[in-house]
């Protein structure tokens, strides 16, 4: 199911992030289905990342923190 609650096709890859200097290897979840463009899921990124979104600044701002999971 997708967001909307209806089915939706997903195509899953495996795909490397390079951020902050370093290559993070993820599966990524990709569809045509989203109005515009979006993250799917929090596994492989967000565990691997801290990240604040500040809405204030203008334009948006946001930081991201290394964290090593154990």
């Amino acid at each position: 199911m997708g967001v909307s609650g209806k089915p939706t096709t997903i195509y899953i890859h495996r795909i490397a992030l390079y951020v902050c200097n370093e290559i993070i290897q993820i599966r990524a979840g990709f569809t045509d289905d989203l109005p515009l463009a979006g993250v799917l899921g929090r596994k492989g990124f967000f565990d691997n990342f801290k990240i604040i979104f500040d809405p204030s600044s203008t334009p948006p701002e946001f930081e991201l923190e290394r964290i090593h999971m154990t």
